[in-house]
């Protein structure tokens, strides 16, 4: 997802601002995640203002423990679908809390 490069980010230098590492940023570009605006002669990985605030969408949903597919997929949604699968998520992570609830219980 190519954006307009208003503000161009290298890859260090997106990495150090989001407290992600380059590596990280390298396997979300190959998996079709965050790829760059655009790369350089060079070679280098350029982003825009548009995939800054992509990538600021992706830590908010990995914040809330969505998979890196349930993120893409969630990303590629708008509204209410989204807000469904955040639903969903919340009703699994639910239902994760009642079984260790119950387990405490058990060993208590």
């Amino acid at each position: 997802m190519a954006g307009t490069v208003t503000r161009a980010y290298t890859v260090g230098a997106l990495a150090k601002a989001s407290g992600l590492t380059v590596r990280t940023l390298h396997h979300w570009d190959a998996i079709g995640l965050l790829s760059p605006a655009s790369r350089g002669r060079n070679g280098y990985r350029r982003y825009g203002d548009a995939e800054v605030a992509r990538l600021y969408r992706i830590l908010a949903l990995r914040r809330l423990g969505l998979s890196l597919e349930e993120i893409a997929a969630a990303l590629e949604r708008e509204g209410p679908e989204l807000e469904a699968a955040v639903r969903a998520h919340l009703a699994r992570v639910e239902e994760q809390l009642a079984a260790h609830a119950a387990l405490r219980d058990r060993l208590v």
